[in-house]
């Protein structure tokens, strides 16, 4: 390889690299207060409601950061102690005599309006406008993280393929040939550029995707105690509890029965 190739690919090759740079600074700098935020939950045992939020549902693949989850999962742990029960509807009612002390400020309130409102459902909870004090205690757990990492992927690819198109476009402007082959024709870069990006794209796709779950130490963290947590829940409980969160059906619409026509009478 001559001097002039040499600058021709460490130029590109450079560009490249400080293009991954910055879109890993820019990660690093859009995401400091949510790393500052991990830093303080890591010393601690991971709240099982605020993980509930973060983990969006019980099977792995679920959406992070949906307040339904966080909810079911509010409603089983008052059912574990025993300060509320569900029947086979999905009703969630407080026994009479439970006074559900409570120093979580989303189990307090929820024992207090169950009580005031004589039950409810966790999709009443979720939508009804009488449960409002409870979703604003229960949004005010929701860790402040982004659901999906974000479009770095594509950038970096696209860095990829400019890097590859412009050194060989490069490269055969300025008369240089295809470092390692034995033909010294310049046009061989039409070819060959084609390699080179399959090469630095493989580099670019180590970039998660963009729609995939950032913070997996955390995620991990949350199942775990999240599964700490509800250990206890039998297999009804859950079963229930997944019912009450379901969107009730609407009811069949009523059949009109004409009016009978009296009859006519005689004097």
């Amino acid at each position: 390889m001559n001097s002039g190739m040499d600058w021709v690919v460490a130029g590109w090759l450079l560009g490249f690299a400080a293009v991954n740079a910055g879109l890993g600074a820019a990660w690093w700098w859009r995401t400091r207060d949510e790393r500052k935020f991990l830093s303080g939950v890591r010393a601690v045992d991971a709240d099982p409601i605020q993980a509930a939020w973060w983990l969006g549902g019980s099977w792995s693949s679920a959406s992070p950061q949906q307040e339904r989850y966080a909810a079911e999962v509010a409603v089983s742990l008052l059912i574990l102690a025993e300060d509320a029960g569900i029947d086979s509807d999905g009703r969630i009612t407080v026994p009479l005599g439970r006074l559900g002390r409570h120093g979580d400020p989303v189990l307090a309130a929820l024992v207090t309006l169950l009580r005031l409102h004589e039950g409810a459902t966790v999709y009443e909870l979720l939508t009804d406008p009488r449960f409002e004090r409870f979703r604003k205690v229960l949004g005010s757990r929701r860790p402040p993280l982004r659901k999906w990492f974000g479009y770095y992927r594509v950038p970096a690819l696209t860095a990829a393929f400019v890097t590859a198109f412009g050194m060989a476009l490069h490269a055969m402007l300025m008369r240089h040939a295809v470092p390692g082959l034995p033909d010294s024709t310049p046009g061989w870069w039409a070819t060959v550029w084609i390699g080179l990006w399959a090469v630095l794209a493989a580099v670019a796709a180590l970039w998660p995707q963009e729609l995939s779950r950032p913070w997996r130490r955390f995620t991990r963290s949350c199942r775990t105690a999240v599964a700490r947590a509800l250990a206890g829940a039998s297999p009804d409980t859950s079963r229930r509890v997944s019912i009450s969160s379901s969107k009730p059906s609407d009811p069949p619409a009523s059949t009109v029965v004409a009016d009978s026509q009296p009859l006519a009478g005689g004097d």
